[in-house]
Formats: C-alpha cells, structure tokens, sequence
C-alpha cells in the first residue's frame, strides 16, 4: 500500500535515507526530476494524492540511491554551468570543477572564428558549453565511446548547437582529415590503475572505467597528447588539460622536456588543488 499524500512520501523517503546513513536531500530532488514537482508546487499540492504508478517509480529511483547509486545516473542527467544535461552510464558525472576549466577557456580565448577541439568530450560538457557560448568560432568534439557520443548528440540538440562531432582516440580522428586546430582542451581519463583503492565505492562501482583510468600512472593520455601536438595544433596555439591534483609538477616537465619554448602554466581549483595545465605551444 502506498503513502496517501506525496508529503507522507517524501516523510518516508527522508527516514528510509536517513536510516542508511545518507543525505535526505534527494527525497525532494527525485520529486522535481521525476515528476516536475517543485518545492512551491510541493507546498501547494503536496496532500494530493500519488498515482501507483508514480510511487512505484519514485520507490524504485530511492532505492537505487539508497544503493549507492549516483543520483545523476538514477534521473539520468547532471547540471553543468547552469545548464542540465543527459548522462548515461558509459558517461563520467560532469564535475564542478570541470566549470573552472570553461570559465578559464572563455576568458582567455576570443571568440574570432577559431578552430577548438574537446578532446575525449563524454557527455560534451565542456565544448557545448563552449559552443554555446561562442557565435564565430568552430567547436570540435571527440570521443573513443561511440555511446558517449550519443550523448553527446542529444546535448547538443537540446542546447541548440551543432559542432562537429568525431569518433576515435585522441588526435586521431583529426589526423585521419589532416585537421588542425587553434585551441585543444580535453579532460581525459587520470586516474592510475594503481589507485583504485583510494576512489570512492559509487564511482568505482557505477562511473564507466574507460574514462576514469589510464596506463602510466593515469599520465599516459596526456603525454601521448603533448607529444603529438605538431599534427592537430597551429603554432602558438593553446592548451588546456583538466588534471589530477599531484600531477602538475611531472606534467610540466614533460612539457618542457619535449618542447622547451613552452612554459606550462597550473591553476588551482576551488579546493586549492592543482587542476588546469595550460600553455601556449611554440615550436
């Protein structure tokens, strides 16, 4: 038998959360992401009575989370710089601090109809976003995931915008065209197989490994990138890479070991971590 009212169910849903130790904020998420039900539509109609099948669906959504199962991929869609977007399980959760990589590239890059590539975008977070932003400049997105890409695409609908979107590992679709571009960002996978002790359950359990970890210490990617950089990027070009907190040091110095005119550059994020690697590339 279900709750009468959509009040005593989110009174029930708060003390199941409660019981299993977790936040119980997500009860009266669920309400408005299921079903639309705002908090002032909550305290207007929040006796009327829930259809079945609206408590079964809502039961069955508080217990995936109850599980441990991230509330992104239970409603199917994460915020990002003001805007929802679709999110699958062969995506990554957008992470806030990918928004300081966006406010960063909005900031020093003009909007003069240059060419930007979103290596590995997953959901395209940060090049839609970009795109969305920009009126002149050409948007380029890339991922190895062709279901990632499909996310993408439906994003991309939603906001409205149509970059030219490219399956393959990293430089490699570019390549295959001969492309180059002015700009290369990517926030690729970065996390060692060797610490896959020190990540949380709900990731390890539900985020998809293909993007979270690389060979090397989780620096594989980067430097395969760095390394390549001559075939995708004009001279005096920019980069920008999303990075782990304890890689910027070697990072840099894999910069300046393979093109000594380049001086890298790192930004903390919110947390006073290092988290954006960026520089200009001289030859």
């Amino acid at each position: 038998m279900h709750p009468y009212s959509y009040r005593e169910m989110i009174k029930e849903a708060k003390a199941s959360l409660s019981v299993s130790g977790g936040e119980t904020r997500p009860a009266m998420l669920l309400l408005e992401d299921l079903f639309g039900m705002g908090t002032v539509d909550f305290l207007m109609d929040g006796d009327r009575e829930v259809p079945p099948s609206d408590y079964e669906r809502y039961s069955e959504a508080l217990g995936r989370i109850i599980d441990g199962e991230p509330y992104q991929y239970v409603v199917g869609s994460a915020w990002f710089y003001g805007e929802k977007f679709k999110v699958s399980k062969e995506t990554l959760i957008p992470r806030n601090e990918t928004e300081e990589l966006v406010e960063l590239v909005l900031a020093l890059e003009q909007d003069d109809g240059r060419k930007v590539v979103d290596i590995g975008c997953g959901t395209g977070v940060i090049g839609l976003t970009l795109a969305a932003a920009w009126h002149d400049n050409e948007v380029i997105l890339t991922d190895v995931s062709g279901a990632a890409l499909e996310i993408t695409r439906e994003n991309a609908c939603t906001l409205g915008v149509t970059p030219k979107i490219m399956q393959g590992s990293l430089f490699e679709p570019l390549m295959a065209e001969s492309m180059k571009v002015d700009c290369v960002i990517s926030n690729p996978p970065y996390i060692g197989y060797n610490e896959v002790d020190d990540m949380g359950d709900s990731v390890i359990n539900h985020e998809p490994a293909l993007a979270l970890f690389a060979e090397d210490g989780g620096l594989g990617l980067y430097k395969s990138m760095i390394d390549q950089l001559e075939h995708v990027l004009h001279p005096g070009g920019m980069v920008y890479f999303e990075i782990g907190w304890r890689q910027a040091g070697i990072l840099s110095d894999h910069v300046t070991a393979r093109w000594p005119k380049v001086e890298p550059r790192v930004k903390k994020d919110m947390n006073g971590n290092d988290r954006i690697l960026y520089f200009r590339w001289e030859v």
